[in-house]
């Protein structure tokens, strides 16, 4: 009996110490989740904290910035922190297109406008960021736009919103989020919170860029206008200054002004040129090109704006990388065109648009007038008979480009040439034939300049009677001696008829090249070639000679 109550009693105490136990495992379970559940509110309060500290470093930094594109440029620098791993864009909507505004890291030759889905842009209207992966990435119109070379570090696409007043002002597209080892979400969440910070701060600073953007226009419209206004030699020269300050202002490597000739087969003719120097070959082809383009231009009758692929389908592959040409127009009438171009392949932006508008409606104004100023002018300058620079103008030419030689020690050439018993010509032919014979050799002479790379500065003049003078600035003596000749064999081997018989004729040629120590003045070089021309015809005529060389 006892046994039982003893084994009663040992049987209650372990309930009792069980149930205990069992009380104390439970307050210990409890304990454990309220210390998780405080450790977790505390990771969180501290992750908050320090997505809060990252956030407003972002800010502090994109703030400061004063310049749109930098502060642009220093957000995509924290999304892409390595060039090797993603890339990041910011694209500027304008007029429901996406210009590429800001890049970080993606391939040089990539599109400046890229496509986005309809679907994408309603989903980002309310969502604000959106997360392309897998198959969806690869068939949406934004990842076809992406270089082929850029694709491979592609494994998710984010399109992060920028609005202004509900109103879709640029999107950001970033191969991942920041910062990086941080969950997904959490990185949504702070990207959110940075995106409506910095779109107050991204239209702030557009409406101050555009401001400035607006001023700068002005300003250069005004700068251009008041080169008409200035004091220039001849029309023309307004024209060339004109143009230059244009291509400058538009970042072009070669600015033209082209008239229609709608008589001629290319349809157009270039009036005015300026820029970069380019080698013959290389310039004639450059040429080509921007006959090309205007023609382009002048069919289309607006603004047109070429680069890259669009360049290609009209068979300019190289050389030109964008180009942007707008048409003259005078009474409905497209009287020719201002073409820029250059060598870089992105396309030229909205404030070079606004520049040539601008310039191809003030010229469209003022050309038909300053051609008819510079028409009187050249007739002035002109030789009635050859069409070269006639003596007096030849002087004031080569009294220029004279000093300056001697102010900057450079090369400058002169070219006498007389033909050779002319007289005979004239007194066997009569003085009409003697008429064409000068009007032959002319026309000689302008081929052959046309040849030489620095055709633009080089000057043909009939110097009296049969006399004709060529001006070579920045050209030696070797150099020289070799043109003289080709222009020498080119007046001998010439076929010049008058009433159905030949005439022969040949050339005499003297040069002479400034020299520093043995020339003080003009007539120093004039004298100089004009004793190498008598040396010539005192050898026996139909020869090139200088006073500082053997007998070509």
């Amino acid at each position: 009996m006892s046994v039982v109550a003893i084994a009663v009693v040992c049987l209650l105490q372990y309930v009792v110490y069980s149930w205990k136990m069992n009380a104390i495992h439970k307050e210990n379970e409890e304990y454990q989740r309220n210390i998780s559940a405080v450790e977790e509110e505390l990771n969180e309060v501290q992750s908050d904290r320090a997505m809060t500290l990252i956030e407003n470093h972002i800010l502090r930094e994109f703030v400061t910035q004063s310049e749109f594109d930098q502060a642009i440029e220093l957000l995509l620098k924290r999304y892409v922190p390595s060039l090797r791993e993603g890339f990041g864009i910011y694209l500027d909507e304008v007029g429901g297109q996406f210009k590429l505004r800001e890049s970080r890291g993606i391939t040089k030759d990539s599109k400046a406008i890229y496509e986005i889905d309809e679907h994408l842009l309603k989903k980002l209207h309310t969502e604000n960021i959106i997360i392309l992966r897998g198959k969806t990435l690869r068939e949406s119109k934004i990842y076809a736009c992406i270089h082929d070379q850029d694709k491979p570090r592609v494994q998710k696409l984010i399109l992060m919103a920028v609005y202004e007043n509900d109103n879709l002002s640029g999107i950001f597209l970033t191969t991942d989020l920041y910062p990086k080892g941080v969950d997904e979400q959490q990185q949504i969440k702070l990207a959110k919170r940075l995106l409506i910070c910095v779109s107050r701060n991204i239209v702030k600073n557009q409406d101050f860029e555009n401001h400035r953007f607006e001023l700068r226009v002005t300003r250069e419209q005004l700068e251009l206008r008041s080169l008409a206004d200035q004091q220039f030699k001849t029309p023309v020269k307004m024209l060339e200054e004109f143009l230059d300050r244009l291509r400058q202002f538009t970042d072009s490597g070669r600015a033209g002004l082209f008239l229609s000739t709608p008589e001629e087969e290319e349809g157009c003719k270039a009036i005015v040129q300026c820029g970069i120097t380019l080698q013959t070959g290389v310039k004639l082809r450059w040429r080509e090109h921007e006959i090309k383009l205007v023609q382009i231009g002048l069919t289309s009758g607006e603004n047109t704006s070429l680069s890259g692929d669009q360049l290609d389908k009209h068979g300019i592959r190289s050389l030109i990388g964008s180009s942007l040409v707008s048409p003259l127009v005078t009474n409905r009438k497209r009287i020719g065109a201002i073409c820029l171009s250059r060598q870089d392949s992105q396309p030229y932006d909205e404030r070079s648009l606004r520049l040539i508008s601008w310039a191809s409606q003030f010229l469209s104004n003022t050309l038909l007038k300053v051609l008819s100023h510079a028409t009187i002018e050249r007739q002035a300058k002109q030789d009635g008979l050859t069409g070269l620079v006639n003596r007096r103008s030849f002087d004031e030419f080569i009294e220029d480009e004279f000093n300056r030689a001697q102010s900057m020690q450079m090369a400058c050439s002169l070219v006498l040439i007389d033909l050779d018993h002319f007289k005979a010509v004239n007194d066997t032919h009569g003085h009409q034939a003697g008429d064409e014979v000068l009007r032959r050799v002319a026309q000689i002479l302008k081929d052959r300049i046309s040849e030489i790379r620095s055709s633009d500065n080089v000057i043909a003049a009939r110097y009296g009677g049969e006399e004709l003078a060529i001006l070579l600035p920045d050209i030696g003596l070797a150099g020289t001696e070799r043109i003289a000749e080709v222009i020498r064999h080119s007046i001998e081997s010439a076929v010049i008829e008058f009433n159905e018989t030949r005439i022969p004729v040949t050339a005499s040629i003297g040069i002479s090249t400034y020299s520093q120590h043995a020339m003080e003045n003009v007539e120093s070089l004039v004298a100089a070639a004009d004793n190498a021309l008598y040396q010539a015809k005192a050898e026996g005529r139909n020869r090139v000679c200088s006073l500082t060389s053997s007998t070509v």
